[in-house]
């Protein structure tokens, strides 16, 4: 056997433990039995990890049948990472923890015609402090993304931009991607489905779909842009396009609806304050756009047929106003009968979301990796020199 064989064979038995104690403690003899591995190795690989700090030791258990065992954990906090979230109006920058516990966030916000230079610079300055530390940064952005150009986003202006050089001076690796694809990967990796479709419905309407356990990109990584659909209205879009979806389905579209009613608040946060107090041109709102958006859910589900939809971004803070009229939206305009029932949630980070999903490019592929971050799966070993993150696809789940 060669030396890159039994690297790679001890990654993957690594692998295996740690994605075992994702589920909760267990002892060294829980981990034999479900790994297959032998109890030596396990002790061995155990071993490894406690020195490393990633897991710690807790309480001992008392079987019934057999000697006591001592409770294995994830060590809170052991290795983290950081992502943000470059929105339209404002930035979200966070630290997640490899069991996804948001350890602290950041916003700030900018003008809209603020750059791309001026929003990574900013930045840069705020993450230093938090360097060195984290496995990486994974930058999230409301357009196409492919590795490290962004080919468009529309509501950005921004269009055939390659960022690396604008991320050169980073001082730790850096990952981008987009917000819907990163928070639907975020989703998948932290509470599990192999079929979902996550949405990210803010200024714009984003979608990840996650299809048998693997984030579609597409030929030109345009999958899930589905906010610009051809729809009925006549709107420009941010686009360019008379009529795209969002322009009927999205936040920006619920403002003007309530101030066409007649209500007063300039912005989504005085308009979801005056909901929260029951103000009826506020409700009403939010109830015709909760119809909207069921009508889009029941056409999400012919293409995609998710076995569960989480709704992202600043709407996951509506959902308790939104709901109701959304669920009745679906039920009667649903495709198939399973498709009336389809589990639809707002994402437990709430606008967190997309940055949370950014940290989690990082976080997955540590865990990929069997928490061998600086060591190369190569068959001939070695070091890394550079993480090489991912294939054009996007990571696995």
């Amino acid at each position: 056997m060669r030396k890159g064989d039994t690297q790679e064979i001890r990654r993957l038995n690594r692998r295996a433990i740690l994605a075992h104690l994702r589920g909760g403690p267990l002892t060294r003899a829980d981990l034999s039995r479900l790994t297959g591995l032998a109890k030596s190795a396990v002790s061995r690989l155990v071993d490894e990890l406690l020195q490393e700090g990633l897991l710690e030791e807790g309480a001992f258990t008392s079987p019934p049948v057999g000697r006591p065992g001592t409770l294995l954990h994830l060590r809170p906090g052991a290795r983290f990472a950081l992502g943000a979230e470059l929105g339209v109006e404002g930035t979200v920058l966070l630290a997640l923890d490899w069991r996804g516990e948001v350890l602290w966030a950041k916003e700030w916000g900018h003008l809209r015609e603020a750059g791309p230079k001026e929003r990574l610079e900013k930045l840069l300055r705020e993450i230093l402090p938090h360097v060195p530390g984290p496995l990486g940064l994974g930058i999230t952005l409301p357009g196409v993304v492919v590795e490290d150009r962004l080919l468009l986003a529309p509501n950005l202006g921004w269009r055939n931009l390659n960022l690396r050089p604008l991320l050169a001076d980073f001082p730790l690796p850096t990952a981008l991607e987009n917000d819907a694809k990163a928070s639907a990967l975020s989703e998948v990796f932290f509470h599990g489905e192999a079929n979902l479709a996550y949405l990210v419905l803010s200024t714009g309407l984003g979608v990840g779909v996650v299809s048998e356990s693997r984030v579609l990109r597409g030929a030109s990584g345009a999958a899930g842009e589905l906010g610009h659909w051809l729809g009925q209205g006549n709107k420009t879009c941010a686009c360019g396009r008379i009529g795209c979806l969002e322009t009927e389905v999205g936040l920006g579209t619920l403002l003007e609806h309530y101030r066409a009613l007649g209500g007063k608040a300039e912005v989504l946060e005085a308009l979801l304050h005056l909901a929260e107090q029951g103000e009826d041109l506020a409700l009403e709102a939010i109830h015709h756009l909760g119809e909207v958006l069921g009508r889009f859910l029941a056409n999400l589900a012919v293409a995609y047929d998710p076995g569960r939809v989480v709704v992202g971004g600043k709407a996951a803070e509506l959902f308790t106003h939104l709901e109701h009229p959304m669920r009745q939206s679906l039920e009667a305009h649903a495709f198939l009968e399973a498709h009336r029932s389809l589990p639809v949630q707002p994402s437990v980070y709430g606008h967190l979301a997309p940055a949370v999903g950014g940290a989690s490019l990082f976080l997955v592929k540590f865990f990929e990796l069997g928490g061998l971050w600086a060591e190369s799966p190569r068959r001939n070993g070695g070091r890394y020199e550079e993480v090489a993150f991912s294939d054009r696809r996007g990571p696995g789940v």
